[in-house]
Parts: structure tokens; sequence; C-alpha cells
């Protein structure tokens, strides 16, 4: 490489100091094989600079505790050497944590969440009116509602729209609309049942809600195989739509019955109130089944609690 032809080197290294240079580290790595690990830079610093490509490429990082102005041939850790680029891309990879990606909230799944929200106070409002037409009224809301429920998890897995907000708010709604739901009934319920009747499915309905939101807290905090214990099951989807249909009809049982009407129509009334009744108390013990389910999947991490690595608190 030394006594090349001067013009077959780069511009930079035509001269004739830096080729005898070169050809010395080149003589002395091939001499004396003692001096290879030492020479090695000198070796890959050749091939890289008699290279125009990876002249470009490899970023100039200055010397540790040294004169940035200054460069060995024979140094053990040159600015140019392959050895030390790699340690320093390393540490810097180590040393520069990676950026969160900002998620979009206002995803078409998570305004139909927050909809469903906003539908709490319109089926409040519906229901305190006096209008002939209000039972219907306050139906129509919760069936919409029960429909956005569907839509928007289904459009979020199918449309790859899933967010942690969206995660995040989308039991906070369903649990509010139906509880309120659960309140309003239980208030006034459908002829014949009673607000005594109504109580103890829909108590046992708002206690399961309340301790499964606190177990998927505590599950979600614990991390790694409680979580994935707690997720949903088949079980959890038919409690929500026996729930949903019962609660559905029960609210549209609240409409009465036309002027004139016979007691035919006032019989099959009271059969449909008592056969929603009867499918609200499905998905109240779907509910409870569900519950124990969840519960003895956890029961092993509350016995045996995981471990944390004191040194990362």
């Amino acid at each position: 490489a030394a006594s090349a032809d001067r013009h077959s080197l780069p511009p930079r290294f035509q001269s004739q100091t830096t080729r005898r240079a070169l050809g010395l580290a080149l003589r002395v790595t091939s001499a004396r094989p003692a001096a290879r690990p030492v020479c090695w830079d000198a070796r890959a610093l050749l091939y890289m600079m008699v290279s125009d490509r990876h002249r470009e490429e490899i970023e100039r990082i200055p010397l540790l505790l040294r004169n940035a102005q200054v460069e060995s041939l024979v140094s053990p850790l040159d600015r140019r050497s392959e050895v030390y680029r790699h340690a320093a891309a390393n540490a810097r990879d180590r040393s520069v944590e990676p950026r969160p990606k900002r998620q979009n909230i206002l995803t078409l799944p998570n305004v139909m969440t927050f909809m469903r929200l906003l539908m709490v106070p319109v089926l409040l409002g519906m229901w305190e009116r006096s209008h002939p037409q209000a039972p219907l009224h306050c139906a129509l809301v919760f069936i919409a509602a029960s429909l956005t429920d569907w839509a928007d998890g289904y459009l979020a897995r199918k449309l790859q729209l899933s967010t942690v907000f969206g995660a995040f708010l989308d039991p906070v709604a369903d649990k509010v609309m139906v509880t309120v739901a659960l309140v309003l009934l239980t208030v006034n319920p459908p002829s014949p049942i009673t607000s005594k009747v109504m109580v103890l499915p829909v108590v046992t309905m708002i206690c399961r809600e309340v301790t499964m939101s606190a177990l998927r807290e505590w599950a979600a905090a614990a991390g790694g195989a409680a979580h994935k214990a707690v997720k949903v099951n088949s079980l959890g989807k038919w409690k929500t739509a026996f729930q949903m249909v019962s609660m559905s009809l029960l609210l549209l049982l609240r409409q009465p019955l036309a002027p004139g009407a016979g007691d035919a129509a006032f019989v099959r009334r009271a059969q449909l109130v008592w056969g929603s009744y009867i499918g609200l108390w499905a998905a109240t013990f779907m509910a409870m089944w569900s519950l124990s389910t969840y519960m003895s999947n956890v029961w092993t991490h509350f016995i045996y609690p995981p471990v944390k690595d004191s040194k990362k608190h």
C-alpha cells in the first residue's frame, strides 16, 4: 500500500509521509505477531481510509481524555477505529432511552366511547320528563349506548386503532351507563315488578362491578401472569349480552299501553316484564360466575405474591 501509485489513494492521503506511515503499520503487523493486537486498529484504519465510501459513513468521535486535534496511527483507540466506533455506538444506545410514541386520542372508537359517556346525562334528562313517550326515549338511548359499546371495540380491532386512553375510557363509560340504568330501574321498575324485587339483582350486579374493577386495577399494577389472568373471557361477554338485552326490555316495557288495550295485551306485557327480569337474573348469575373464575385465576398470586426487584425501586 505504501509503495502503490500515489494517484490510487484518495486525495487527502496522497502525501508521501502518510503512505510511509501506513506501510510501516502493515510491516510491523506482519513481522511481529505479538504487536498485532496493538496494530489491529492501524490495519482497520488503513482499510477505512482508502475507501471513500467508508470514510464518508464513519462518524468522527473525539478520543477520551485526549486532544481532539491529535491523531495517532498506533493508538489502541483511534478516532477512526472500528472497535471504538462500535463501542461508542453501543454506549450511546444504552444511555439514550427511546421516546414514547404519541397516540392519537381522537380516533373513531374513542369518539364513540366518549359519546356513550355523554349519553348518561341524556338518559337522566329523558327519565325526568313527563312526556308520554319518555320511557321509549330512555330505552332508545340505552340501546344506542349498548350498540356503541359493541361497535367501538370492533372498530378498534378491525382498523387497528386501539389506544391506551380507549382501553381506560371504554370500561368506565360502560359501567357508568349500566349502573345509572340499574339504579333508575330500581327506583321505578315496570309494572308488575316492584322496587323491592329489583333491589337484590341490582345490588349484586353493582357490587360485582366494583369488585371486578378493583381486581383489574390490582392485576394491572402486579403485571405479568396476574394481569393476563383477568382478561375478558367468553362468559363475561355472554353476561354483557344478557344484561344489555334484559335492561333494554325493562326500560322499553315502562312505556304505558295505548288507551283501550284489552286484558290480553296486559297479560302479554306482564309476561315480557317477568321474562326480562329472569334475563336480568341470568346476567347476574353469569356475572358472579365470571367473578369467581377471575378470582380463582389470581388466587395463587394472592398467596404467593410476585417478588419485586429492590434495585429497581
